[in-house]
C-alpha cells in the first residue's frame, strides 16, 4: 500500500484530537526508529514494554495481524506489522492505555515485585498520571484502522490477536481432578433463574440452595472484598438476561446492570456488598413481575414507562414524553391514563418514590441528596410526594427499613 507514512502521520493526528496514545516504530529487531513521545518520557514507557518483545518478534515471524499487548501494570498496547513482500520492514505501536482504573497502591505493588531503581520507580508513577483510560472497544477499532493504515486491508475484531500466557498443557493440567466439584450447582442455578424469570418472590430459597453448593467462582485474587465483588457482577450479569427473558425491557435491564455495577464497585465492605446485592435481586423480581402484568399495555406507553425508568434523574414533562411517543399532548395523556390507571404525572412520581424506597434502604445518601438525584423541586415537595404515596416520611421510612 503506497503512503503508509502519510497514512500514519494522518491517522496520529486523529487520534491525537482525543486522546494522548504515543506511536512507536521499531526495526525487526525491535530497535526504536522513531517515536511521538516526548524524549523525557521515552526512557520509562519503555519500562512499560517489558518483557513484551519477545512474544511479538516470536508472533511477527509469521503473523499479519494486529497484536494486542498487556504489560504487568495491566497497560494495553497495539503493535501491527508493516511487510514488504515476505520481508518485515517495521513494526508500528500505539500506546499505553489503561483499560480500566487501577489503583496506585495496586499498581506500585507490582513496580515493587521489580527489581527497578528508585529512579526508574519514581519515573514510572510519575508518568501513570498522563496514561489515558480507553474502553477495549475503542482500543481495538484502532487497532483495526491503524490496520487498515498500514496495509489497505479491511479486517474485524475477530482477527485481533493477543499475548497467551499460558501452555495448552497447563490449561488441561489446571482442569484435571474438578470435574465433580460442580456437581448440582447447574440445577439448583436454573431453579433460582426461573423463580426471577417467572418475578416469583419466592425465589431466596432457591437462591440459597445454589449458594450452599458454590461459593462463587473459583480463583484466588488475593482480597476477599474483590472476589465477593467479582461473583456479584457474574450473578447480575446473569440476572440481567434472565430478566429480559421474563419480559422485562432489555433497555431497563442493561441499565440497572450499569447502575448496580457501579454500585458495586463503590462498596467499601463486604457487609455493604451483601445488602446491595439483596437490593438488585429485589428490584429485578419486583420489575419482572410488573412487567407481566403490563403485558396488555401498547407499545408506545410501555416505551415511555421504560424511558421513565431509566432516567430517574430527569425532570420530565408531557410534552416532552407525548412527542417522543409521537402523539399529540392531549392524546398521550388519555391513552396513558386509560392503559396504566393513572396520570403520567402519578406514575412518574410512583417510580421515582419507588426509587427513593431503595436508596433509603440500601445507602446512607442523605435525604436532601436523594431529592436532587431524583429531580424533585425542593426536599419539602420530595417528602410530602414520599408520605401521601407510602403514608410515611422518608426519614421514617429509613428508621424501619436500612439494611446497612
Amino acid at each position: 500500500m503506497k503512503n503508509i507514512k502519510e497514512n500514519l502521520l494522518l491517522f496520529q493526528e486523529l487520534i491525537g484530537c482525543n486522546h494522548n496514545l504515543y506511536f512507536w516504530s521499531y526495526s525487526p529487531d525491535f530497535e526504536l526508529l522513531h517515536s511521538n513521545c516526548p524524549r523525557e518520557l521515552i526512557d520509562s514507557d519503555s519500562i512499560f514494554l517489558i518483557n513484551q518483545a519477545e512474544p511479538l518478534l516470536t508472533y511477527a515471524q509469521n503473523g499479519h495481524y494486529p497484536f494486542i499487548l498487556d504489560s504487568f501494570l495491566n497497560l494495553l498496547w497495539i503493535a501491527d506489522f508493516e511487510w514488504e513482500e515476505d520481508k518485515l520492514q517495521k513494526i508500528h505501536i500505539i500506546g499505553p492505555a489503561f483499560s480500566g482504573r487501577n489503583s496506585y497502591q495496586q499498581l506500585k505493588h507490582k513496580l515493587d515485585q521489580r527489581n527497578f531503581s528508585v529512579t526508574a520507580k519514581l519515573a514510572v508513577l510519575k508518568r501513570l498520571d498522563s496514561i489515558p483510560i480507553l474502553p477495549t472497544n475503542l482500543l481495538f477499532q484502532y487497532a483495526i484502522m491503524l490496520h487498515y493504515c498500514i496495509t489497505g486491508e479491511k479486517i474485524s475484531s475477530q482477527n485481533l490477536q493477543y499475548t497467551s500466557h499460558y501452555e495448552e498443557n497447563e490449561i488441561h493440567e489446571d482442569l484435571q481432578g474438578i470435574s465433580n466439584e460442580h456437581r448440582g450447582i447447574w440445577v439448583a442455578e436454573q431453579a433460582f433463574l426461573n423463580m426471577l424469570r417467572e418475578g416469583n418472590p419466592d425465589y431466596k430459597d432457591a437462591l440459597e440452595k445454589s449458594i450452599s453448593l458454590s461459593s462463587g467462582v473459583k480463583f484466588d485474587v488475593g482480597d476477599s472484598l474483590r472476589q465477593a465483588k467479582n461473583n456479584l457482577l457474574v450473578l447480575l450479569t446473569l440476572c440481567s438476561r434472565t430478566a429480559i427473558e421474563g419480559g422485562l425491557s432489555p433497555t431497563i435491564s442493561y441499565t440497572l446492570c450499569d447502575y448496580y455495577t457501579q454500585r458495586s464497585e463503590d462498596s467499601g465492605t463486604i457487609s455493604e456488598l451483601s445488602l446491595l446485592c439483596r437490593t438488585m435481586l429485589e428490584d429485578y423480581v419486583q420489575r419482572v413481575r410488573q412487567a407481566k402484568l403490563d403485558i396488555d399495555i401498547s407499545k408506545s406507553v410501555q416505551s415511555c414507562c421504560d424511558y421513565i425508568s431509566t432516567h430517574m434523574s430527569e425532570k420530565f414533562s408531557i410534552a416532552s414524553l407525548a412527542s417522543r411517543a409521537g402523539y399529540t399532548e392531549y392524546y398521550f395523556s388519555r391513552k396513558f391514563k386509560q392503559e396504566m390507571k393513572m396520570s403520567i404525572n402519578d406514575y412518574i412520581n410512583q417510580e421515582k418514590i419507588r426509587q427513593a424506597k431503595l436508596l433509603l434502604s440500601s445507602t446512607t445518601m442523605k435525604i436532601q441528596d436523594i431529592s436532587e438525584e431524583l429531580s424533585f423541586s425542593s426536599r419539602s415537595y420530595f417528602s410530602d410526594t414520599f408520605q401521601k404515596i407510602t403514608g410515611i416520611s422518608p426519614s421514617e421510612y429509613r428508621n424501619l427499613h436500612l439494611k446497612i
